[in-house]
């Protein structure tokens, strides 16, 4: 029995699982829990994709085969090994750039050899358990660590699973009619549209729950491996610009669906079944599509797909969606208009491209036209400002920093009276019942923000606010939030170089550590400091497990270390979902950076 094209899928199923599961999940997530800021997780991040570029055309370069992809899964599983117990930025960027090299290296020579190791459908296969296996319940949803772990399995199963030998005749490519940069154009806004979408919907947890919550990944992973399955034998049809077309239908129709509540559970059938059918077309494309005659020319054209489509496509995607909290119709417009204009040039006036061009054009009309009658969901800060006029939040909290008073201290730069009295309208405030907002954009993320107006006194055990969840009914609430979000946005930086400078005064402990955690960090980090809290999934960012780590920004001396937490602790991390405690007095910020450290195993 000839089990080479099974191990062939396997192995694609090994490289797909290894970048799903370890590559962008598990090696964020642990930069997350560690409380690295923002530029420290897109610097890394950067590193990785320039790493997964570079590795890609030295692949390339260098011709693909069974030795380079078995030493590329051997470093792949070591840095999935150690990333968990790397605690240092100095050491966890190295590791970014051998991830993305690594991911790089199988991805192009694995895609360039499949044709000489299998036919075409067992790409579906291999693709779908790839899918599938991470999104299971145990895999899904298991810590970081563990997750790391899957990552480093994957990739030794590779190992083991790459086959070693071809067949005795490679299996012959043979294209779609497609320009190569046409076909990478098209995967190109698949890819940023997918990325886009996944981010938003992942980062916002009243999408996230009714899409792909934990109750339904069972069928999420089943979705995945059906359609990875349907895509593998509709491409033995050579009908790879179909795949691609229907795969962009589904995607645009579970982007539409997700932003409204009454057909966001479709969204949850129809997303994983698109990304199934183009993710299986990426696969397969350099070896049978792309016109490529033998695995080195299939090489160089999967380092071309997987740099513009896979790296850079997904980065764009994720960067433009990174504020956001529901997926724009100009987003779903635009990949649609891409696709359209590659489907026009390649027409030859045969009725089955027209009558693709006409369904994709129909449906981007279709999605733009939802636009004028359906109510924007995307946050809108104008909308954001009459919001809090009307709702009188200028009863309780001032807009204006006192200059040279404690207030710089608390609440960040004074910006002076002639910029207070020039807006319109005017908001200095009548009365200061509540913290100032004049810089509440630069020291809390829209996440909390969002959580406080929820649910203030989980956040806030001694706030007399009442809770406004009735505004995120419908869009106001996000509308707030956003528009809060522009107050002092300018202001991070300035309020990141205070903090790098504040020290707390000597003073005696005269606080409970423990009662202070309980009440004012227990609602993310946990009872216990594990990062398992009430809030620790509904936050953008995980937050940091205080007893395991891993403790990134804290490995220097012990007065180096107290110090960072202290700063931490009052002032929080600038970008992320850690707020600070600002009312906090030096001895209750001495006092909980002595509990933090307690609770450190």
């Amino acid at each position: 029995m000839n089990l080479m094209p099974l191990r062939a899928a396997l192995t694609v199923a090994a490289v797909y699982g290894y970048f799903l599961i370890f590559a962008q999940f598990s090696f964020i997530a642990l930069l997350r829990a560690a409380g690295a800021g923002v530029v420290a997780e897109k610097t890394a991040l950067g590193l990785m994709a320039l790493g997964g570029i570079a590795g890609g055309f030295f692949t390339a370069w260098r011709g693909p085969g069974t030795g380079i992809t078995k030493s590329a899964l051997a470093a792949a599983s070591l840095t999935a090994l150690l990333t968990p117990f790397v605690h240092h930025l100095g050491f966890i960027l190295p590791l970014a750039i051998v991830t993305g090299a690594a991911v790089g290296i199988a991805t192009v020579s694995v895609a360039a050899l499949l044709p000489a190791w299998c036919g075409v459908a067992w790409v579906g296969l291999g693709t779908g358990i790839g899918y599938a296996v991470c999104n299971l319940p145990a895999v899904f949803t298991a810590t970081p660590r563990q997750q790391a772990w899957v990552g480093a399995s994957f990739a030794i199963a590779g190992i083991i699973l790459v086959p070693s030998r071809r067949l005795k005749k490679s299996k012959e490519a043979s294209g779609t009619g497609f320009h190569p940069w046409a076909a990478i154009m098209v995967l190109t806004s698949l890819v940023w549209l997918d990325s886009a979408a996944f981010f938003i919907i992942q980062h916002e947890p009243s999408l996230k729950q009714n899409t792909w919550g934990d109750a339904m990944l069972w069928r999420v992973a089943a979705i995945h491996l059906g359609m990875a399955l349907v895509a593998g034998l509709w491409l033995r049809r050579k009908d790879a610009m179909w795949v691609m077309v229907t795969s962009w239908i589904i995607l645009a129709a579970a982007a539409y669906a997700v932003n409204s509540e009454d057909t966001r559970v479709l969204a949850g059938w129809w997303y994983p079944a698109g990304v199934s059918l183009y993710a299986t077309t990426m696969v397969a494309w350099p070896g049978w599509f792309s016109g490529a005659k033998n695995p080195k020319v299939a090489a160089w054209m999967a380092a071309c797909m997987f740099s513009i489509a896979g790296w850079l496509g997904s980065a764009g995607g994720i960067g433009m969606a990174e504020h956001l909290n529901r997926i724009p119709v100009s987003f779903i417009t635009t990949s649609g208009i891409l696709t359209a204009i590659v489907l026009i040039v390649r027409a030859s006036g045969g009725w089955r491209a027209l009558v693709t061009i006409g369904a994709v054009a129909a449906t981007a009309a279709l999605f733009s036209s939802g636009e004028n009658f359906a109510p924007s969901t995307v946050p809108d800060a104008a909308r954001g400002l009459a919001v809090y006029v009307s709702e009188g939040c200028i009863h309780c909290h001032s807009q204006y920093v006192r200059p040279g008073t404690v207030d710089t201290e608390l609440w960040g730069p004074d910006t002076g009276v002639p910029s207070s009295i020039s807006e319109k309208p005017v908001l200095i405030g009548n009365r200061r019942q509540g913290p100032d907002l004049r810089n509440i954009g630069a020291r809390r993320s829209a996440t909390w923000l969002k959580e406080h107006f929820i649910n203030p006194r989980l956040l806030s055990s001694d706030t007399t606010m009442p809770s406004y969840q009735y505004l995120f009914e419908d869009r106001r609430g996000d509308d707030l939030v956003a528009w809060l979000k522009t107050l002092g946005s300018d202001q991070i930086n300035s309020l990141a170089e205070k903090r790098n400078s504040w020290q707390p005064a000597k003073a005696k402990l005269t606080d409970d550590g423990a009662r202070l955690f309980s009440r004012h960090c227990g609602m993310c980090h946990g009872a216990e400091g594990r990062g398992d809290g009430t809030l620790a999934k509904r936050l953008a960012r995980s937050p940091a497990n205080l007893v395991k780590g891993p403790f990134l920004w804290t490995t220097g001396n012990p007065d180096e270390t107290y110090l960072k937490i202290a700063r931490t602790i009052k002032f929080g991390i600038p970008g992320t979902d850690m707020p600070g405690h600002e009312v906090f007095t030096d001895s209750q910020v001495r006092t909980l950076t002595a509990e933090v450290l307690r609770l450190r195993e």
